[in-house]
């Protein structure tokens, strides 16, 4: 399994589910999208993004939409300084630049199909 940690990640997966985040980190460092750097909560996000920020070209999101600190950090987040993807999001957050839906469950293809709405070719 890829390594989750770097000084230098392309990708934030967000989500307190390590298989969820293992499976991602596979499929997207299959993509060209690795290294990956994992948070589990919203105040790993804001760390992560601190300090990896620039480096950062994707962003997936897959925390409960129904906490506060999420509502919070989605209503806050600029997607256009690096696309994101929630994933059971509502579908109006697509309508978002740079941003993308992504519904449980999903497939390889489903996250590949996300990822081609945001312009990251296969």
């Amino acid at each position: 399994m890829p390594e989750l940690t770097t000084s230098a990640p392309r990708t934030l997966i967000i989500s307190n589910n390590m298989v969820e985040a293992d499976d991602l980190t596979e499929i997207l460092t299959g993509q060209g999208l690795g290294p990956v750097v994992h948070a589990r909560g919203v105040a790993d996000a804001h760390d992560a993004l601190t300090q990896s920020g620039k480096h950062l070209r994707l962003m997936l999101f897959g925390l409960s939409m129904h906490r506060h600190d999420v509502a919070d950090f989605l209503a806050t987040y600029d997607a256009s300084t690096c696309p994101l993807i929630v994933i059971d999001g509502p579908s109006e957050f697509s309508d978002r630049a740079g941003a993308g839906v992504l519904l449980r469950p999903y497939s390889t293809d489903d996250v590949l199909a996300a990822l081609a709405r945001l312009g990251f070719g296969t």
